[in-house]
């Protein structure tokens, strides 16, 4: 029977889940607002204007829990992207992710992409937020619309944001795949085996030679 440890505690699951959804259902509700007829799904605009508020809301609150979470626990060690520290770790990390050796590099709980990518989502989540807000109430922003070139700037922004995160959900699911199936598992167990990255002989920011 294998050991098993804890990988990630019941909030940050909870935490994931709820951003999670609220981020997939942005996107898809975002995208239906802006191209209603490319397809049918609704019978009014109401439904997925209100859908859209709705899960704008839950991912505030999401966001706001996870980032309390990540500094009260210490957690944001895990995921906070580190210039000079994780960009030295980029070579020994694409080459495993392009299968061009077998040594699974060791970073600790997450690798300097997954950091860069948490960070990344972190600043696009208040991009969305503070341009979703000046779209949804034009008049109770006007300084700060105009300050970011006025109200079509700011749809752009919010747009071009949206497919950043489409693709980087992508890149995201593709890196867990990679790392193995008990990392998929571990989001809705908390757990992994003991033993999953003993396999890896590339210390953080260390290679070894040949």
């Amino acid at each position: 029977m294998k050991v098993m440890e804890e990988r990630h505690p019941l909030w940050i699951r909870i935490f994931h889940w709820i951003n999670a959804i609220s981020i997939i259902l942005l996107m898809w509700t975002g995208y239906y607002i802006h191209a209603p007829h490319s397809f049918r799904v609704f019978s009014n605009m109401d439904t997925p204007r209100m859908l859209h508020f709705g899960m704008a809301y839950l991912l505030l609150v999401g966001v706001i829990g996870r980032v309390y979470y990540a500094i009260v626990t210490g957690d944001s060690k895990n995921i906070v992207f580190r210039p000079i520290k994780d960009t030295r770790n980029f070579p020994s990390m694409i080459k495993y992710y392009l299968f061009m050796t077998d040594s699974h590099p060791d970073y600790g709980k997450y690798n300097p992409g997954q950091k860069m990518m948490y960070t990344s989502w972190l600043i696009m989540v208040l991009l969305q937020i503070i341009t979703g807000f000046i779209l949804y109430k034009p008049h109770l922003f006007p300084a700060l619309g105009a300050f970011l070139g006025g109200l079509i700037a700011v749809r752009v922004i919010h747009y071009v944001v949206t497919w950043l995160f489409l693709l980087s959900v992508v890149v995201h699911v593709y890196l867990d795949i990679s790392e193995g199936i008990p990392v998929l598992k571990s989001m809705f167990t908390g757990k992994i085996p003991a033993d999953f990255h003993e396999t890896g002989d590339i210390q953080e920011g260390k290679s070894v030679s040949a």
